[in-house]
């Protein structure tokens, strides 16, 4: 089971006229908006970063969130400005990978935003943590802080429902995928650290995934927010192999306690193989951040070698039968 990409893809390169996301544009979250468009949260990087001379990575680095919006989900239109930037001393450094879903709040439509926020250089290795923001419109986006603390910490997606009551996170502590219940909404909007050092202080007792197969040996992630179907939560993950070659896989977690794997696809649903993707500032990556349904099909936006925005689609039954097929 492999997914499609669309045949105009990127679906969203660096704005060459600007300087906030004139240099790289990927990781994007995605939701569908109360008008049926999409709405796209891009990492983006402005055109003065350069190579590290002294090392690996980039220097002046940093990570703005910008805003884009769809009628078809292919062809969007950016906002001048980015939405959420590195303005706090927890993500002074930048503001990346952002995921989004929403979970509505007393009646009130509610996105949640959750991103990586750096309190420390990228590429350093640490200073790495959840931050979490919400917006009510799509358009102005209000910061929480920093969701888990004291931990190196990303890759965190919050379910569009609550299970039982709770509010259901995924986040990743190196190299596993773990799940944490909240008792509700207000321990997104003031995060509990004292349940959240009780829930680090255990991490080996919540750990959802381990990387199992030999394309995500190195370490796995959640993707986007996972989806809900009939037969179970459709979750989209990535998983890094030896080589660092960072690929697509999917699975299946029951709907009414998430911690029960229903299934896992042994391979890969989305690899490098296209040039925007083999070809970049980081190579030979697809990183799957954004998921929304339409007519049954599922869209997947994913980062292309950390450079620019990809759309890869399959049908959901489709999907769910390969998993259950297994």
């Amino acid at each position: 089971m492999k997914l499609q990409r669309h045949p105009e893809n990127p679906v969203l390169t660096p704005h060459p006229e600007r300087d906030w996301d004139g240099g790289a544009v990927f990781n994007c979250g995605a939701t569908l908006g109360p008008d049926g468009r999409v709405y796209m949260l891009y990492r983006a990087i402005g055109r003065d970063y350069r190579p590290n001379p002294h090392g690996y990575g980039y220097v002046n680095y940093i990570s703005n969130i910008g805003l884009a919006v769809s009628e078809d989900g292919v062809h969007f239109e950016r906002l001048p400005d980015s939405v959420i930037r590195p303005d706090q001393e927890y993500d002074r450094w930048g503001c990346e990978d952002p995921r989004i879903t929403r979970l509505d709040v007393d009646g009130q439509p509610t996105w949640w935003v959750t991103y990586t926020a750096l309190s420390a250089p990228a590429f350093s290795g640490k200073g790495d943590r959840v931050g979490i923001a919400l917006t009510h419109d799509l358009r102005t986006y209000t910061k929480h802080g920093v969701l888990i603390p004291d931990v190196q910490d990303k890759d965190a997606v919050i379910f569009p429902e609550l299970v039982r009551g709770q509010v259901v996170v995924l986040h990743r502590v190196e190299p596993n995928i773990q799940i944490a219940f909240l008792p509700g909404v207000d321990a997104l909007r003031h995060p509990d650290h004292a349940f959240w050092r009780e829930h680090l202080a255990r991490i080996d007792d919540h750990v959802l995934l381990r990387p199992e197969f030999p394309w995500e040996k190195r370490k796995i992630g959640a993707g986007p927010p996972p989806v809900k179907t009939e037969a179970g939560w459709l979750l989209i993950y990535h998983g890094v192999d030896e080589h660092k070659v960072y690929r697509a896989g999917a699975a299946l977690l029951n709907l009414e306690d998430p911690r029960r794997v229903i299934a896992r696809l042994p391979e890969p649903i989305l690899e490098p193989e296209m040039p925007y993707e083999r070809e970049g500032d980081i190579p030979n990556v697809v990183f799957p951040t954004g998921a929304v349904v339409r007519d049954g099909v599922l869209h997947v936006y994913y980062g292309a070698a950390d450079k620019v925005c990809a759309l890869a689609t399959v049908e959901v039954e489709a999907l769910l039968d390969a998993l259950l097929q297994g």
